[in-house]
């Protein structure tokens, strides 16, 4: 296994345990000296996250993101490629989600669900 691979894999597993000590430093381990990592590792965290097609999931940025460094609530949509970030509450993001979902409406698409990550719906949802 890469050594990316192995830093998105001991990340993933401090994140599964809540140690947020720890994925930091497994994240900064990864990206050191090489500023041109943080992006790759970023998208590779973000990936690992579930958002599934039918949803905008909104929750923690820590959760949405899968990046240790969040400090923030966010959403992302699993039906396009927007997303919403640095919101300072988890009401913000939730009607931020909402909005977007309006704005699938608007445009004549199917309107997807708004859901918390994490919840009942959302994961039932990601075992479509």
């Amino acid at each position: 296994m890469g050594s990316m691979a192995q830093a998105v894999e001991n990340i993933l597993d401090a994140l599964d345990d809540r140690d947020l000590h720890t994925a930091r430093e497994h994240f900064d381990r990864a990206v050191h000296g090489k500023p041109s990592a943080v992006t790759d590792l970023l998208k590779r965290l973000a990936a690992t996250a579930d958002i599934p097609t039918g949803m905008i999931v909104f929750g923690f940025g820590i959760d949405i993101w899968n990046n240790p460094h969040r400090d923030d609530y966010a959403w992302r949509c699993g039906d396009c490629p927007w997303t919403g970030s640095n919101y300072r509450s988890m009401p913000a993001a939730r009607t931020a989600a909402q909005g977007h979902a309006a704005d699938h409406r608007a445009a004549g698409k199917s309107v997807p669900a708004v859901v918390e990550y994490g919840s009942i719906l959302h994961t039932a949802g990601a075992a479509w």
